[in-house]
């Protein structure tokens, strides 16, 4: 959403001057309760997806907060192969360690 601009006349001493004000939309924030919450729970959700957050409070103090859950970006398509020869694994990494190594001493 990009903020639409708005240009505004205003009189001042010496004339008119143009001011330019930049309308956003700004996420409201809406404090309900829980009774309140379970009548209008598909009207909150509907909030909740349009970018404002609803706070859910019981005997006035907020318990919940009902807000988008983030979706997550499309993973990668990987490809097998692609990095062939880059990792390497040493010929003995399957050797019992030296007993030094178990007390600290090497």
């Amino acid at each position: 959403m990009r903020p639409r601009d708005l240009l505004v006349r205003r009189p001042a001493l010496a004339g008119v001057i143009l001011v330019r004000i930049i309308e956003r939309k700004v996420p409201m924030t809406q404090i309900v309760s829980v009774d309140e919450a379970q009548e209008q729970l598909q009207d909150l959700l509907a909030q909740a997806l349009a970018g404002n957050e609803v706070i859910i409070t019981e005997h006035g103090k907020p318990v919940a907060r009902l807000v988008p859950v983030p979706v997550a970006p499309p993973k990668k398509t990987r490809v097998a192969g692609l990095n062939r020869g880059t990792i390497w694994t040493s010929e003995d990494f399957d050797r019992p360690l030296p007993e030094g190594f178990w007390l600290g001493q090497e």
